[in-house]
Formats: C-alpha cells, structure tokens, sequence
C-alpha cells in the first residue's frame, strides 16, 4: 500500500461515498495519473480510506463511471487507475440535454459559436508544421473515397491547444449526431460541397486569418445545419432511447435504468414527481432487488432520481443537474493538463455571445426575466459571488439563462464551474487575484451591463461585455 498522497476525508461533510471517491479521484491526480498503476486492493482501500466495505464499494462503482479507475479482480487485482476518455462525457451530455429538453437548433447554434472560435484561435495558432496534416485531410476528401466529415473539425480545434475548447467542440459535435440519420447518405454533390468549405476554412486558418477562418466555419456550419433540418429523418429532440447505452455496471440494471428514464422523459415527470418504492419497481418490472438497486445507483449517479427514506418514500425524479456532467468534465480536463488560460480562451467568446444572443431576445422577454437578472446582481451583492453561482442566481448564470438556448447554457455553467475553481485556487495564494472579485470591481460593471441591455442598446452591452472580461482576467 502506497503513502497517503492527499488529506484524509471528513466524511462528516458528505456522502460518505462521493467523498471517498472524491479522495481517490484527488490521490490519482497527485500521482500523476499512471495508468494501469493499481492503488490497492480492497483491504488496502479500506485502512487508507476508513470507510466501510459497502461505502467503498459505491465510490468504486462512482469513479469507474467516471472512468477514473476500475475494480480487477483475482491475483494481482484491485483499484486500477484508467484513462478517461471522450465517452464518459457524451453520456451524462446527452442525458442533461434530454431532461432540459434541448433542441436541435440550440445544439447547432451552440456548435457554430464553439466551432468558430476554434478556427479563430486555430489561425493564431497554426505552424508550417500543421500544414501537412491538413492538406492530407483535404487530400482524402477531394479523393471521393471513404471520408470522416468532421476530422476537418477536430484538426482545426486541436489546432487551438486548447483542451477545454477541444473538448467542447468534439462533444457537440457527437451528441448532434444523435439528432439525425446517419451521413453515409449524404449525397456526393453535398460531399463535394462541404469540402470546398472545408479547404476555404482550411486556407483560412494556416494563413494565420483569424477573421475570415471564423466567418467560413459559421458559414459551413449553418449550411450544414440547414442540410441536416432538412432530412426527413431529422428530429428536434433527442430519443431518450439513446441514454444510458454503455453504462458502467450490471447490464439488466442498466436496461431497467433506461427503461426508467424513457419513461421519466416521455411522460414530462416533473422533479418531485414519484417513481415507486423498491419494492413497487421490483414487481412491475419483474426484477430482482439486485438489478432494482442497480438501476436506481444509476440513476441517483446522474442526477435523474433520488431516494427519500422512511415511511412515503422511495425513487422520485430529481431536479436536472449539470454537476455530475460537470464532475466528469473537470477530471477529463484535470487528466489533459487543464489550466486557467485555457478556460480563460473560452470563457470571454461565450459571455460576449451569451449577451449578443440575451439582448437579441429582448424583445420576447418578460418583465420576470429582467426582474430575475435585477435580483441576481442583489443576491451577489447580499451573499458573495461563489455564494449566488452555487445557486445558479448570479448575473452571469441568468443572462446565459435568458439567451434561451439549454446547450449554451450548459456549456457556460460548466465553463464557469471551472473557472471557479481555478480562481478559488488561485485567489488562496495570490492577493491580486482575489482582488478581481471585490464587490467594487464587479458589482458596477453587472449593474452597467443590465442597464445597457434594459436600455435595448446590444452594442453598449457587449462592449461593456468585453471590458468587464478583460478587467477581471487572471494575472498570468
């Protein structure tokens, strides 16, 4: 058994298992995450980490949904460290995205903004030594043989260095997918087409055009877009057949999940609304008590139902939760090398297209809505910034709230997520950096941005926008 690598926990602060698992996520991390390296057998789990036996075994089963690490068993077993990868963000992606009730047009509007401040970093960016694997790509297309449309894409958002955006943008891009047939039968004028844009974009960003990069990418992906709506076998909501496919664990407790989750989906249940008991799920669905429990861990792992205990209890439907999305997100990005810049990169595109689009929709706001972004500067200035953001009620959160479109959203929420714990980092060693969030520097430039947008005046309000991100950037 390996030395204590991170603190121990007080599991007097939470779920003693989600606290466990947090320690063995923070004990990968310190060890610089080897792969296949095993942390201990079960016995050796459960001196380091002082947990019983059945709350071990539950943080296991959390990190090896998160890809963190998986249970070998047999000679030479235990806890082994395993690699993240992009899957273990699509799924909890797609199942938010379907309890919110995201479209298609707000996935493709949320693709063009992070894809076209990809090719305009892309273009900042790119080398004579990026030249090669571009034109190769091109060449494959241009050959009218099997091609991968969107490795163009990828190429261009590896371009940026920048794993958060890269991330973002491989993300959206596979869960659009899921929104239409697929496109082996684009036709081959179609195929034609989207290569010539993608050599225009292409040209763009390797002759260091960050403009012209970023206007031919929000062209092609409108064109795109429209291409796809016009499919006959396109939909603007997603199957909620298509959750939960590959989950970790007992795959009867992973049908009845899905089974369950359709059917939470399908019927519109509301947060609050009653699921059944246990006992209830076992004879409706004629399963065992096993594949029950199995099924419910699950969906208690997304955020999709909880257990009330006692007498009136059992699984009802929870609140949509983009946490347990952002918690596999922050250890895929902690496993790339993550830092504040890169967040930094995405964080100021988003708030300048966040107040574009909340100022576009003014007109079709309620007095409720500007009432709500009124109240949020009032809640940052009662309870502190970190305070209102963990409510989602701070000034940035409501105004991506008011663009009206569930993916951007998401993707700011969780942006932000990491910018906060950076900062909170950051602002524990570093005095200048905590001196960014004092109520003096933020609080009039929340209340100068509302003021331009209840004005009407989009400009005035992008433009203070921009100066509140550049005033408040990190000192590097």
């Amino acid at each position: 058994m390996s030395e204590l690598i991170a603190p121990r926990i007080d599991s007097r602060k939470a779920k003693l298992a989600g606290r466990a698992a947090e320690q063995i996520v923070s004990d990968v991390i310190e060890l610089g995450w080897p792969v296949g390296h095993v942390l201990g057998s079960e016995a050796e789990l459960l001196e380091r980490y002082g947990v019983s036996r059945a709350v071990l075994r539950e943080a296991v089963r959390l990190v090896e949904h998160q890809r963190v690490a998986r249970m070998r068993r047999g000679t030479g077993g235990g806890l082994v460290i395993d690699e993240p990868d992009i899957e273990a963000v699509i799924g909890p992606a797609i199942i938010y995205l379907l309890r919110v009730d995201a479209t298609l047009d707000e996935i493709f509007d949320t693709r063009i903004l992070l894809e076209e401040l990809a090719a305009e970093i892309a273009s900042q960016r790119a080398g004579e030594s990026d030249i090669p694997l571009l034109r190769a790509t091109l060449e494959r297309e241009a050959s009218g043989g099997p091609a991968d449309h969107r490795l163009l894409h990828s190429q261009v958002a590896a371009l940026t260095l920048n794993p958060v955006l890269e991330l973002f943008v491989e993300t959206f891009s596979r869960v659009s997918n899921f929104y239409f047939a697929d496109e082996a039968a684009v036709p081959p004028e179609v195929a034609r087409e989207v290569h010539r844009a993608h050599d225009a974009i292409a040209k763009a960003v390797l002759s260091n055009n960050p403009g012209l990069a970023r206007e031919r990418m929000r062209r092609h992906l409108r064109a795109e877009g429209e291409f796809i709506r016009a499919q006959p076998d396109t939909v603007q909501r997603l199957d909620p057949a298509v959750a939960l496919a590959g989950s970790v664990g007992d795959k009867r407790g992973e049908a009845l999940a899905r089974q369950l989750f359709a059917q939470i989906v399908s019927t519109g249940a509301q947060p609050g609304a009653f699921i059944g008991s246990e006992t209830t799920l076992m004879e409706r669905h004629q399963a065992s008590r096993a594949v029950v429990r199995e099924a419910i861990r699950i969906l208690e792992y997304h955020q999709i139902a909880l257990t009330r205990r006692g007498p009136g209890g059992g699984l009802f439907v929870a609140e949509p939760d983009s946490s347990a999305l952002a918690d596999v997100i922050t250890i895929y990005l902690r496993r790339r090398g993550v830092e504040l810049r890169h967040i930094a990169d995405l964080r100021t595109g988003l708030e300048l297209a966040v107040v574009e689009r909340a100022a576009a929709r003014l007109s079709e706001l309620r007095a409720d809505d500007i009432d709500a972004l009124q109240r949020s500067l009032r809640t940052e200035a009662q309870q502190g910034l970190e305070m209102a953001f963990a409510q989602a009620e701070d000034f940035h959160s409501m105004l991506a709230r008011l663009t009206g479109n569930r993916a951007l959203e998401l993707v700011h929420r969780v942006t932000m997520r990491l910018g906060w714990q950076f900062y909170s980092e950051l602002a524990t060693a570093n005095p200048r950096v905590s001196a960014l969030s004092a109520p003096a520097v933020i609080e009039p430039a929340h209340q100068d941005i509302t003021d331009a947008l209840v004005a009407g005046d989009a400009e005035l309000a992008i433009m203070r926008m921009r100066a509140h991100m550049a005033a408040t950037a990190s000192p590097s």
